[in-house]
C-alpha cells in the first residue's frame, strides 16, 4: 500500500512540475528517484519535510519572477531545475531516507532498544539539518534577492550587487531562519501526528524541531554565503553579478570584472558540500546533547 502511495505522490507532483515549468525534464526523472525514496518511508516525517521544501520552495521561485527577471536575465532557465539541482537538493535526503528505512522500516518506537531509538533520533536530525539547509538556501536565494538594500559580502562586508555569491541581507538572513522554521514545524507536526503515544510514554524525546530546523537553517545558510565568497567565483557582466561561467563565457565578455571568490565550485557544488556540512553539524549536535 506505501509504495503505491509513493507513486502515486510522486507521479502528481512531478506531472505538477512539469505543467509549471518549475522542472525540467530531467528535473523531474531525478525528482521520482527522491519522491520514491522518501515517500515509501514509513515514518511521515521524511514525505512532510519533502513536501514543505518542494512545495515553498517551488512558490517562492515563482514569486515576483518579473522583478527577479530584470534583476537576473537568466531567471527563466534557472527557474527549472535539472537534474544536477534536484539531486544536489534532495540525493543525500535520499540515502537518509533509504538508511531509514533499512533499519526501522515497520517498526515502533516503543520496540526499540534505547541504541536503536538514539540511532534513529540521529537520523531524524540528519534529515532535517539537510533540508532545512536547503530549504534556507532557496528562501535566502529566492525572497533576498528582492530587498531593497544591497546586500554584503559575508567575508568583507563590503556592499555587492544583487546575485553576488555570498552577499547577505537582512532579508536573506531571516528569510534563511523561516524556511528551516518550516521544515523543523512540519517535522514536529508529522511525528506528534504518528508518535503521538510514543512521545507520551517517553519512548521518542520531545525536541522542538521548529527550533532545531531554524537554526539548523540558518548555519546552513551562512556556510553557503561562506563558500560561495571564498571557493566561487562572482563576476560582475552588463552591471549585474554572474556566476558558473564557462571559459568561453569568460573570453566573450570583455569588461567583465571579478566581484568575488575564486572559480574553483559551481553553484551546484555549493550547495552539496553547504548541506552536507549541515547534515554532518546536525548529527555532531544530536550526538554531544544525548
Amino acid at each position: 500500500m506505501r509504495v503505491y502511495f509513493a507513486i502515486l505522490l510522486t507521479s502528481a507532483l512531478c506531472l505538477g512540475a512539469l505543467k509549471k515549468r518549475s522542472l525540467s525534464a530531467t528535473g523531474v526523472l531525478a525528482a521520482a528517484f527522491v519522491g520514491l525514496t522518501t515517500a515509501s518511508n514509513d515514518n511521515l516525517l521524511f514525505t512532510t519535510v519533502l513536501l514543505a521544501f518542494f512545495i515553498s520552495s517551488s512558490l517562492w521561485t515563482k514569486y515576483q519572477a518579473r522583478q527577479k527577471m530584470r534583476l537576473d536575465p537568466k531567471f527563466t532557465t534557472a527557474s527549472q531545475r535539472d537534474w544536477k539541482q534536484v539531486l544536489c537538493n534532495g540525493g543525500i535526503g535520499s540515502v537518509i531516507s533509504l538508511v531509514y528505512q533499512y533499519y526501522f522500516d515497520g517498526r515502533r518506537p516503543e520496540d526499540l532498544s534505547i541504541a536503536e531509538r538514539r540511532l534513529m533520533t540521529v537520523l531524524i536530525w540528519a534529515y532535517i539539518g539537510f533540508y532545512a539547509c536547503c530549504t534556507a538556501d532557496t528562501w535566502a536565494s529566492e525572497i533576498g534577492t528582492l530587498s531593497s538594500d544591497w546586500p554584503v559580502l559575508i567575508t568583507t562586508w563590503k556592499t555587492v550587487p544583487p546575485g553576488t555569491n555570498g552577499g547577505i541581507s537582512k532579508l536573506g538572513l531571516m528569510s534563511s531562519f523561516a524556511g528551516g522554521a518550516t521544515v523543523g514545524l512540519a517535522a514536529d507536526i508529522a511525528l506528534w501526528a504518528q508518535y503521538f503515544y510514543a512521545f507520551r510514554s517517553g519512548a521518542l524525546p520531545r525536541i522542538p524541531y521548529v527550533t532545531v530546523g531554524s537554526l539548523l537553517g540558518t548555519l546552513g545558510s551562512v556556510i553557503d554565503s561562506l563558500l560561495g565568497a571564498t571557493v566561487q567565483a562572482s563576476f560582475l557582466v552588463d552591471k549585474r553579478a554572474v556566476s558558473d561561467l564557462t571559459a568561453a563565457e569568460l573570453q566573450k565578455h570583455k569588461d567583465i570584472k571579478v566581484i568575488s571568490g575564486s572559480n574553483i565550485l559551481s553553484n551546484n557544488m555549493v550547495n552539496v558540500v553547504s548541506s552536507a556540512c549541515t547534515t554532518a553539524a546536525a548529527v555532531g549536535l544530536i550526538a554531544l546533547l544525548m
